[in-house]
């Protein structure tokens, strides 16, 4: 008997709406119109492509900033890496207006004499979804389509407590998430990465949404008994602004460790008793909002050993954030080098000067296929009088294509761009998105840089990174003997 998939294959749509246009616009007329242009324009989509490129001289052209095929939800698909078909799968719309970043309290002076600490200092509180982290989502790269399945996790825990038949008593679900591994692995981002897109996948569930960061430093305080009286007032402003059934409030803290220390090293140690108080404060706070089923918890820690056993067990859902593998390494590379070559700090125009032929990469589609190819193969495709004709994409190719097209061509940039990525396992993700840009920096000297001389300045780059991770495990080694 052949198993049956418990998902519906589902392709969830995210349509950005031209915020001057917002209150013009009918969104569930909007949707349909939606619907049904992509239904008549594409065949088969990609994942990650923003078709709204496409739109031409559509009504929806003014209306919409971005037609995003943001991610899948399902079996694995029949048509390959990320493709599917239109036919085959539901369509899942969802509209949303980006919300420009407002500071809280702007300008406002901190006294710091003061005992107590002001709410600027604790939180950071954005609507959602907002301008200040909607590339947060697209910079994050790893394996087994990671940030997708915790998406996925999240939105259908917040749905399945909202159902009014369901008595949330009977389970122990507290909405709470541990994302930990180490530094540099992007904790922080995917965390507000969610939130992000959470606020909307969930629109029709929760109209409005709230992000609130907590910076867990600042709720330790240098005076016995305050920092769990500080703790105690962060949430209870939570706590009061979760009252709105209708408003999703996701609360990201970073290094909870912090304010979750293990009580039992607390007291059979010489610690001060005052991070026992701050853990014990926490904790009461987070039985509390369990009452809230609009609100999420999302942590992030580099130790986890160091978390108090009591907040584990309240952690519905534990993710070890790996370290980048050499495949999400080249993907991490590769996207640095094409928005280099995106902002025109990077010259591709002199890497066809002699064009080394490429075998093309099949497209099988009875309407058009949209993958991130298009538009530069549309900007590249020559006319009938050029002398020249460009065979390869002046772009780094994807993994998978670089693996196919390129095997058998080690001087290809993408090939090139593999063997450094390989040689960089082990580096965090900050270091990655560094070298590319410092090695341009430091490596080449003004003019007209091309995406040789980049892949070459990153090489050299990613040489001095290793030499000073030698020097360091060197002196290591003669500081044990």
């Amino acid at each position: 008997m052949e198993a049956t998939s418990l998902l519906k294959p589902t392709l969830h749509i995210e349509v950005a709406v031209n915020p001057r246009r917002a209150n013009e616009v009918n969104l569930a007329q909007l949707r349909d119109e939606v619907r049904q242009w992509l239904i008549n324009a594409f065949s088969t989509v990609q994942v990650g492509i923003d078709t709204s490129a496409e739109l031409g001289v559509t009504r929806l052209k003014d209306i919409v900033d971005c037609v995003e095929i943001a991610d899948y939800t399902g079996p694995p698909a029949k048509l390959g890496h990320n493709y599917y078909d239109l036919q085959s799968v539901s369509l899942d719309i969802q509209t949303y207006v980006l919300k420009q970043e407002t500071p809280h309290n702007p300008r406002r002076t901190i006294d710091q004499t003061s005992t107590s600490s002001s709410e600027p200092q604790q939180t950071r509180i954005l609507p959602l979804p907002n301008t200040a982290i909607k590339h947060d989502w697209n910079t994050l790269v790893y394996d087994d389509a990671l940030p997708a399945r915790l998406l996925r996790y999240l939105v259908r825990m917040l749905t399945l407590l909202k159902d009014p038949n369901l008595n949330p008593t009977t389970f122990n679900w507290n909405r709470l998430a541990l994302l930990h591994g180490s530094p540099g692995s992007g904790k922080s981002t995917l965390s507000r990465a969610l939130a992000q897109k959470l606020s909307i996948r969930l629109a029709d569930t929760f109209p409005t949404a709230t992000l609130v960061e907590i910076n867990t430093n600042s709720l330790l305080s240098k005076y016995f008994g305050e920092s769990g009286k500080l703790i105690g007032t962060a949430f209870e402003n939570i706590f009061a602004m979760a009252q709105d059934p209708n408003t999703l409030i996701c609360v990201v803290m970073d290094e909870v460790e912090t304010i979750a220390s293990s009580r039992e090293r607390s007291t059979s140690g010489s610690e001060c008793g005052d991070g026992l108080r701050a853990t014990n404060q926490l904790l009461t706070a987070l039985d509390r909002l369990r009452q809230k089923p609009n609100v999420i918890v999302l942590c992030t820690s580099n130790l986890i050993t160091a978390i108090d056993q009591a907040f584990l067990d309240r952690v519905d859902i534990k993710q070890m954030i790996p370290s980048p593998s050499p495949a999400a390494i080249y993907d991490i590379f590769r996207s640095c080098l094409n928005e280099l070559v995106r902002s025109s700090l990077v010259d591709v125009a002199t890497n066809f000067a002699n064009p080394t032929p490429a075998p093309p990469a099949p497209v099988k589609a009875t309407k058009r296929t949209k993958t991130r190819a298009t538009a530069a193969a549309a900007a590249a495709a020559p006319s009938s009088s050029d002398p020249w004709t460009v065979l390869e994409s002046p772009e780094i190719p994807i993994y998978s294509e670089m693996l196919v097209r390129f095997a058998t061509r080690p001087q290809s940039q993408g090939r090139r761009l593999w063997e450094i990525a390989q040689r960089c396992y082990g580096f965090s993700g900050r270091t990655l998105r560094r070298l590319p840009i410092l090695g341009l920096a430091m490596y080449t000297w003004g003019g007209s840089v091309s995406l040789d001389d980049a892949v070459l300045a990153l090489e050299k780059a990613v040489e001095q990174e290793l030499e000073v991770k030698r020097a360091k495990r060197d002196g290591m080694e003669m500081g044990c003997e």
